[in-house]
């Protein structure tokens, strides 16, 4: 190499930092290059530098979807970190090796999450029947409260009828009784004025 070695680290010192691997991994390239002039060193020293923040974003990137909800909801239990530390998928990790291991352990994870649910939609919709049930219960029982009091108000008002009509027939027997005692009165004592 041409350069000298105390020109290049000057240069690549102030990008990476000294004990940071793209500081080796520029070095790496500055070599295999083999450079005559430090303006030949800038694009390898971008080129590394963009890798590392390439690989710096992805990671992080990982890092963050492991703990970003998979639903819009936004429930923290379907994390993919919380698929791949599930309990049920222990043993998946063993049966297969490779690139379809993650899919299979997160098909496994879903697959008993959407049978937990289904089971307690089921024990939802028994709890609901119960509950409609004893709905229709009480409303039945309501409706012959109502229907027993109409009863009863209907025979206290039929009563009170009967005894309203009884107490007018009364009144007007008694009117009639009353008048026909004026009539005698009145002939008696228009006879009375006659024979005097």
């Amino acid at each position: 190499m041409e350069l000298d070695e105390n020109e290049v680290n000057k240069y690549l010192q102030p990008l990476f930092g000294q004990y940071e691997d793209s500081f080796q991994e520029a070095w790496v390239e500055v070599l295999e290059h083999n450079p005559k002039t430090v303006d030949e060193i800038v694009p390898i020293a971008k080129r590394v530098r963009n890798r590392a923040i390439r690989r710096y974003l992805e990671k992080k990137y990982k890092e963050e979807s492991l703990q970003k909800p998979l639903r819009n909801g936004g429930d923290e239990k379907f994390t993919l970190e919380s698929i791949l530390a599930s309990p049920a998928n222990d043993d998946v990790g063993e049966k297969c090796e490779g690139s379809n291991a993650l899919y299979e352990k997160m098909v496994d994870f879903l697959i008993g999450e959407y049978f937990k649910q289904k089971a307690e939609n089921i024990k939802l919709g028994r709890r609901d029947i119960q509950i409609k049930a004893k709905r229709l219960r009480l409303r039945e029982e309501l409706l012959k409260f109502k229907k027993a009091r109409f009863e009863s108000w209907r025979k206290l008002m039929e009563e009170k009828g009967r005894q309203k009509e009884t107490q007018n027939r009364l009144k007007i027997e008694l009117l009639r009784d009353k008048l026909e005692f004026q009539r005698k009165e009145l002939l008696r004592k228009g006879k009375a004025k006659a024979a005097s």
